[in-house]
């Protein structure tokens, strides 16, 4: 008996963070279009992916993390526009102060993930109207109006390009970001040997929202 309940438990498990991934599957199945080809993502299927978010309580990082290796593994690259992540904004907080250092709604064109399709693309690519500075625990963050990540992999982005940290009177490149916990990530900082470990506040539907 304490084999089967044990059995039954663990089943259950897997069940449900599979039936987790499987919601993300299906929302991002409505992407339409041939593979190998930037498509912009439509607004109603980015509200989906945010309330799945909240849902489950993820981050934004987590999320898009996700939200790459479907996308990869089917040759998709898509654009989500600046004004449509705005929009969402009034309804979804996406992670506070932190989130908005590295990722400044405010001041995003777009972001591009997916699929690589030409040499000159990373596995995903943020474009600002204007760079952006802010200072957290670590130090000032300076983005550039083009940054992103060469490669992504299943909890972490690896490659980064385009983001600065000033620490103590050096300036330094921002290299990786690992999420080795669930809300958790840590940041890797050229020459710095430990890692600067942060929580992230998941995504959340605000609730003074009102159409």
């Amino acid at each position: 008996m304490r084999f089967i309940g044990i059995f039954l438990l663990f089943s259950c498990v897997v069940f449900t963070a599979s039936a987790e991934d499987d919601q993300l599957d299906l929302i991002l199945s409505n992407i339409r279009g041939e593979s190998g080809v930037l498509r912009p993502l439509d607004l109603e299927i980015l509200a989906a992916m945010l309330e799945y978010a909240d849902k489950q309580g993820k981050t934004i990082f987590e999320l898009l993390n996700e939200s790459f290796h479907y996308l990869q593994e089917r040759g998709l690259r898509i654009r989500l526009d600046g004004n449509d992540l705005r929009h969402l904004n009034r309804r979804f907080e996406l992670g506070g102060r932190r989130v908005n250092t590295l990722l400044p709604v405010e001041k995003i064109g777009h972001i591009e993930i997916g699929s690589v399709l030409q040499e000159n693309q990373a596995a995903m690519e943020v474009f600002l109207f204007e760079k952006h500075s802010d200072f957290l625990e670590l130090g000032d963050f300076y983005l550039s109006e083009h940054f992103g990540f060469t490669s992504l992999e299943e909890g972490w982005y690896r490659g980064g390009f385009g983001v600065k940290v000033r620490y103590l009177f050096m300036s330094l490149e921002l290299e990786e970001l690992n999420l080795y916990e669930e809300r958790k990530i840590a940041i890797w900082v050229q020459g710095i040997p430990r890692p600067k470990r942060w929580r992230i506040d998941p995504i959340r539907e605000r609730r003074d929202f009102s159409e």
